[in-house]
């Protein structure tokens, strides 16, 4: 049994360099919510000391930068990776940490190893589908997912999620939601006039932004306007195969966008294509707006978030610049699933999962 004394949380993730995704800001958010009840809190990651983020880190909560030389998600021999474990392992006494919070249990056996031995409490804080094997090269059981059995307790966000774990890994989960932003004060529609179709994301294969533009190119098709938010690997790839598109204006490459709220409510439809998620943080902004979701019947389980003709599609990939060319003109249908989708992200603001977090920490200290 731990000792009650005052908790010191390190949030752990691979890299917050330059990074606009959806665990960072989760991250902050968090962070910055348990700070205010009372927490010390560092943000760790294995970037180096020339990282900058891409949001603001607020003042009152120091990231610690453990990369020891090594970039971020790229191998290391044994000997590089010892040392990086060693470094964080001094980081996290230097700093009498007693509670690690690791975002995605991938990085998680180098948290555990670094805390061997320290009487810390271990909780990972799983942000994909376990469905996500079902799309990579990587077995599922590897040593990140075997390192699990190793953690005091696992966090998912959906309810769904909990039956992918075997079940003697399922008393450790606890289900906790994203933290949300307020819900705008007054609903008010995006530009559904238009006929701009927006998708966000880290530019990489699993948000599967091609079948849509494949079926644009395919079709030289220029009754939508395709705006894609979001930086990453694909992107030469992108202007290469797409250049035609881009020269016309039916695609535009926006990069990281800082005002998402802007971005979403000067489009007329979200295209939600990806092959797996854990919480599908760009479709909730777009809920915040108003938007109307078209996605793949992947995301079926989504039922939170999207349901199909009620603020949205749910379709097979091969049927998306059909079905929105149909659905951009139809004005009185779009009107109806923006107010829906508005609705929607209401009631996802309901939930309080910095109550959740709390119970979850002292949890171990009980």
């Amino acid at each position: 049994m731990k000792t009650n004394k005052k908790r010191v949380l390190g949030f752990v993730c691979t890299s917050f360099d330059n990074v606009a995704g959806g665990l960072e800001r989760q991250i902050i958010r968090t962070s910055e919510s348990l700070n205010l009840k009372g927490y010390k809190i560092y943000i760790i990651s294995f970037d180096n000391n020339a990282a900058t983020s891409f949001y603001q880190i607020p003042n009152q909560i120091e990231w610690l930068q453990c990369g020891n030389g090594l970039k971020p998600h790229t191998s290391a021999n044994k000997y590089q990776r010892v040392k990086q474990i060693l470094h964080l392992r001094k980081t996290i006494r230097k700093h009498k940490i007693t509670d690690l919070i690791t975002f995605h249990h991938g990085i998680f056996p180098r948290v555990f190893l670094a805390s061997l031995g320290l009487n810390i409490s271990n909780i990972v804080s799983e942000r994909n589908s376990l469905k996500n094997y079902d799309f990579i090269k990587l077995n599922k059981i590897n040593l990140g997912f075997l390192s699990l059995f190793f953690a005091d307790k696992i966090t998912v966000q959906l309810k769904s999620y909990v039956k992918d774990y075997p079940f003697f890994l399922r008393k450790k989960i606890y289900i906790i939601s994203n933290i949300l932003k307020n819900p705008v004060e007054k609903y008010k529609e995006p530009d559904l006039n238009s006929n701009k179709v927006a998708m966000a994301g880290r530019l990489c294969a699993q948000k599967n932004f091609t079948p849509l533009l494949d079926q644009i190119k395919k079709s030289n098709s220029n009754e939508i306007e395709v705006s894609i938010a979001g930086e990453g690997g694909l992107r030469s790839y992108l202007e290469k195969e797409y250049n035609e598109l881009i020269k016309n204006s039916t695609l535009i490459l926006k990069g990281n966008v800082e005002n998402i709220d802007s971005f979403f409510s000067n489009s007329a439809i979200l295209c939600f294509p990806s092959l797996w998620e854990g919480y599908p943080n760009c479709l909730v902004e777009a809920l915040r707006m108003g938007l109307p979701i078209v996605t793949s019947k992947r995301m079926k389980y989504l039922t939170e978030f999207v349901e199909n003709n009620v603020n949205g599609l749910i379709l097979d990939d091969n049927e998306f610049l059909a079905e929105i060319k149909k659905l951009v003109v139809d004005k009185d249908k779009l009107k109806y699933m923006s107010f829906q989708s508005h609705k929607k992200y209401i009631a996802l603001c309901k939930k309080n999962p910095i109550k959740d977090w709390i119970k979850l920490i002292e949890s171990n200290y009980q």
